[in-house]
């Protein structure tokens, strides 16, 4: 029996995967980024959304532009599976994500052999973005537009697309393409593809 002083090891935690985005939160962060005039931030969240990318992964801007414009289809290198798989993941930018990257990439004047993203302050202007940078900026987005950071996590902003696309398609190899997997398992656990079918299935069929 529990003591008074005990508590359970969860208590005030969000336990197992943290969803994705849903389309209208996307469009209500993309909204308030772009009413706050946040170039930066507006092409980093659509450039997220886009390429499924770690705050880890490295992305210069010759990665997603040259001196003619910016790329539709670009190639991101995963660090974090780098050892395992060495071929770059390659995905496509929306007209919208282009747009974005456009207006930061005017503004900010970066040369090509540079970062794409860096960090913020002096100390780190000219390193790249860092996984607990991104999530600062993540968890400040989800605050913005009143979504309780507690409740997601990177891999929510990584999984958006992907389980968008399976979704609407049922195509898991495509999104296996865009998360860089090495095994469609492993994206079907991921996303939760069995989860999702699983709940879905119990809605329509109740007792």
């Amino acid at each position: 029996m529990k003591t008074a002083a005990q508590t359970t090891w969860n208590k005030g935690r969000v336990v197992g995967k943290k969803p994705p985005l849903t389309p209208d939160q996307v469009s209500l962060i993309r909204m308030i980024l772009r009413q706050e005039k946040a170039l930066r931030d507006l092409a980093l969240f659509n450039m997220a959304l886009d390429t499924s990318f770690r705050g880890s992964d490295l992305v210069r801007v010759a990665d997603v532009a040259t001196p003619a414009g910016v790329r539709e289809i670009v190639e991101i290198r995963q660090k974090k599976t780098e050892t395992r798989n060495a071929h770059p993941v390659q995905a496509r930018l929306s007209s919208n994500t282009r747009d974005s990257l456009r207006a930061y990439l005017t503004a900010s004047e970066k040369p090509l052999h540079g970062w794409l993203f860096t960090g913020q302050g002096a100390r780190w202007s000219q390193t790249h973005l860092s996984e607990s940078q991104l999530w600062r900026l993540f968890r400040s987005w989800l605050e913005k537009a009143r979504l309780d950071p507690s409740l997601y996590g990177l891999h929510s902003l990584r999984r958006t697309f992907p389980t968008h696309i399976y979704q609407q398609t049922g195509n898991l190899r495509a999104a296996q393409l865009l998360l860089g997997h090495a095994s469609i398992e492993s994206t079907k656990e991921y996303i939760g593809t069995e989860q999702a079918e699983a709940l879905e299935i119990a809605r329509k069929y109740h007792l």
